[in-house]
């Protein structure tokens, strides 16, 4: 049966990569790849692979845009097998005594809530002989102690934490795993928002002394939604260099 593959925020740097790594991989795949607004890049590449790809555009902080994309794949592409969720909000700081509720929102409708109802509408259709997998896109911070002002990330991460495990154990039984990667700091255009002394402090107080690249993550989602992870469910895996 043909892979159908579905990369929610697949104009981030990390999506671009995994579909080069994909199309690298898979001969003969369908490429689901979701953008919001950012797809001149997504554009590009979609006419240099050989495998089908299709742009799927949609603001996941609308929830109608959200089921309006789910319905629109099943309707038209099929039921994806393998689903990677990559988005998440900027990072923002601000203090807990500062923030607003709909500062939470926004993460948590962004990551939360779009995985909660994408997953729901496809893990109960895939095909249990074929079998499925997703990969959530976490953070380190779920490790250790997180950092200040940055609540509302960190609580959706979390969540997104508990969901990948409850879900890995109620799908188990239907040939679908379920696991999580949780990079530390990743040099891409993500960091933008971000004090650039802050980035800079990060890869100086590394072990390795460097943040790491898209090449240190891409892999690690390769093998988690290929067939040598079919033994690996419910896991977080920490993509951090040795940091805590």
């Amino acid at each position: 049966m043909k892979d159908i593959i579905l990369i929610i925020g697949a104009s981030s740097d990390i999506g671009l990569d995994l579909i080069k790594r994909i199309d690298k991989c898979y001969s003969d795949c369908l490429i689901l790849a979701h953008y919001n607004s950012d797809n001149i890049n997504l554009s590009k590449l979609s006419f240099s692979v050989k495998n089908e790809m299709i742009l799927l555009n949609a603001d996941l902080t609308n929830e109608k845009e959200t089921m309006h994309l789910v319905n629109e794949i099943e309707t038209t592409y099929g039921i994806p097998n393998k689903i990677v969720h990559l988005v998440a909000a900027s990072i923002k700081n601000i203090r807990f005594k500062d923030i607003l509720w709909k500062d939470f929102k926004k993460d948590i409708d962004i990551s939360l809530r779009s995985s909660v109802l994408i997953l729901s509408k496809f893990l109960p259709k895939i095909d249990k002989n074929n079998g499925g997998k997703v990969v959530l896109m976490l953070s380190s911070y779920v490790f250790g102690i997180p950092p200040k002002a940055l609540s509302h990330y960190v609580t959706t991460k979390y969540s997104l934490l508990g969901l990948a495990k409850s879900l890995a154990i109620e799908y188990a039984d239907k040939n679908i795993q379920v696991n999580s990667v949780s990079p530390s700091m990743i040099d891409t255009k993500f960091l933008n928002n971000i004090n650039e002394r802050l980035v800079e402090m990060s890869a100086y107080n590394h072990p390795l002394k460097r943040n790491a690249s898209v090449e240190d993550v891409t892999p690690i989602i390769m093998m988690l939604i290929s067939k040598e992870s079919d033994y690996i469910n419910g896991a977080n895996i920490p993509i951090t260099g040795g940091s805590s």
